[in-house]
């Protein structure tokens, strides 16, 4: 009675330990041979893991694999699919059947199919490109949307220039530049200035109101004005002469962005030459003599920087940056960089080549030339001689 009393006497660390230990023993271990019944299930779980067609291919399926990547080097090499390693991938699967590797023969067999079906698949899209650019070639001289104008230059040449932005390509067919044309339309068919007069009277090269081809003969020379224009100096002419707007009027003074008179009229008459070959006449003297200026101009360095037109221009594979600049001479590829009026994503308004004309002049740190002058209509007179005979863009995409 007096036990249950008394509190129990307190044992020492050690002693705690130690009656740990003695419990800890009193546990029961599994016995040698179950340890080994263990480890002989966790071995076969694992065998059973291993896909079974390391071992399970045989040699009718490599035999057959064979058979079928040799049928298909044939109808790779009747394609025209001549140079490829599928010979030697053939002759690898054959050679391994003696040792019995057959999934390696498998593999051998399936990899040199693989590589001529590919090799035929690329060949046909390099046909369609090619037949794609004799269709756009042969199209050259009638009106042609702007894509289809780019897409058939990109398979004619496979330029990284022309081909360098999807996003454009993606964005081409709901260009702002459509909006911008369809209301130059109405400003060019409306009766307008003191006169009230409409621009259907202007003979922009072709005879008053034709506008189908017309702009891809300028800059050229005008009998009534004694002068070599281009588009921007004949559409200020008529609305002066033949509208009555005076030259310090916002509709002739204001020629730059997209919600000016002056842009919507030039992305409009522009537009109607789309597909169109560049054909600048050079009859008179005078048409000869601003082209040659132009050229002189072209290759002409100066400034603080030491540039020319020629330093960005006059070869394939340069960059600003990101940007794969054109080479004036591949004129697949100049086509498109003289291809103004155009829309510029990064200024978000439709620009002109006397807009064009400017700009590159501020990049070169040079004076910038007046709009109008014989200096600038010079410089695109060389400009558009030198993609003669390739197809306007027009309107055009620009970074």
């Amino acid at each position: 009675m007096l036990r249950k009393l008394l509190p129990m006497p307190l044992r020492s660390r050690h002693e705690v330990s130690g009656h740990a230990a003695n419990q800890h023993q009193q546990l029961h271990l599994p016995s040698g041979r179950a340890r080994r019944l263990g480890r002989a299930a966790l071995v076969l779980l694992l065998v059973a893991l291993i896909p079974l067609t390391v071992w399970a291919t045989t040699r009718e399926e490599a035999e057959s694999a064979i058979s079928e990547a040799k049928q298909m080097r044939e109808e790779a090499i009747a394609a025209g699919v001549t140079e490829s390693p599928t010979d030697e991938m053939i002759e690898q699967a054959e050679s391994v059947l003696p040792s019995r590797q057959y999934t390696r023969a498998l593999q051998y067999a399936q990899w040199a199919w693989r590589q001529d079906a590919m090799a035929m698949r690329l060949l046909a899209k390099e046909e369609a490109r090619a037949a794609q650019g004799v269709a756009a070639k042969a199209a050259v001289g009638t009106y042609q949307e702007p894509i289809d104008v780019l897409e058939g230059l990109i398979a004619r040449t496979q330029s990284e220039y022309l081909s360098q932005s999807d996003q454009n390509l993606m964005m081409m067919p709901d260009s702002p530049a459509i909006w911008t044309a369809s209301d130059g339309e109405e400003l060019f068919k409306e009766p307008r200035g003191p006169n009230n007069v409409s621009l259907e009277e202007c003979d922009f090269g072709k005879g008053p109101g034709v506008l189908e081809g017309a702009y891809v003969e300028m800059p050229r020379y005008f009998e009534d004005t004694g002068k070599v224009m281009d588009l921007e100096t004949r559409l200020i002419h008529c609305m002066v002469t033949l509208q009555g707007f005076s030259p310090d009027d916002p509709e002739v003074k204001k020629r730059h962005g997209s919600g000016s008179d002056h842009m919507k009229l030039q992305t409009y008459i522009a537009s109607q030459s789309s597909g169109f070959a560049w054909n600048p006449p050079m009859d008179h003297p005078l048409e000869k003599a601003l082209r040659d200026a132009g050229q002189v101009m072209f290759y002409r360095r100066a400034g603080k920087a030491d540039f020319a037109c020629s330093t960005c221009h006059a070869a394939s594979g340069k960059r600003i940056r990101a940007s794969v600049l054109p080479n004036k001479n591949v004129p697949e590829e100049w086509t498109k960089a003289i291809s103004w009026p155009a829309f510029r994503v990064g200024h978000d308004h439709v620009r002109s080549s006397q807009h064009r004309l400017r700009g590159c002049y501020w990049q070169m740190r040079q004076p910038m030339p007046i709009a109008g002058s014989d200096a600038s209509i010079a410089m695109l007179s060389y400009w558009t001689d030198a993609a003669r005979g390739q197809p306007a863009i027009l309107s055009d995409m620009k970074r």
